[in-house]
């Protein structure tokens, strides 16, 4: 009998409730979203140093700036840069985030791409492979999308 790794039931739960719950609350995303409409080598170097660096429209600029605010507390990790650096991100992603606010985090939590309403109707397979230990996190987007657009967020 296969166990379920901790929390898994509960991000199940959340998930199928997220995902039937929240259509209306749809953020209109552009589907070319891996291709920003502006480069930042800044933005590129340091978010792809621990891991690609997520396009600003897969989140509203509210959300970018509420992690930007944080990096301290970077989910889990310090990513903190020095007040030149975290600003000419913050400013990058504040012109370049979606348009429109999507359903988000609870508040004492940092937005994740994760838990966003297009991004839990798009993925409803990553997530059943997350559940079945196949994927190891729903933030690996270059587990399951290839292609030179991954690479160029990865860094590389």
């Amino acid at each position: 009998m296969n166990i379920p790794p901790p929390g898994a039931r509960r991000l199940g739960a959340a998930l199928a409730l997220l995902a039937t719950l929240l259509p209306s609350l749809a953020c209109a995303r552009n589907d070319s979203a891996w291709q920003p409409r502006e480069d930042n080598e800044a933005w590129r170097a340091e978010c792809s140093a621990c891991h690609i660096a997520f396009p600003p429209a897969l989140l509203p600029a509210d959300s970018w700036l509420a992690i930007m605010a944080r990096l301290d507390r970077h989910f889990g990790a310090d990513a903190s840069l020095d007040a030149r650096t975290r600003e000419q991100i913050t400013n990058y992603l504040d012109r370049n985030g979606a348009p429109k606010p999507v359903f988000g985090s609870p508040p004492d939590e940092l937005p994740r791409i994760t838990t966003q309403d297009w991004f839990l109707r798009k993925h409803r397979g990553a997530a059943r492979l997350l559940l079945k230990g196949r994927v190891k996190s729903l933030a690996d987007c270059a587990a399951c999308h290839k292609g030179p657009e991954i690479e160029r967020m990865k860094g590389n």
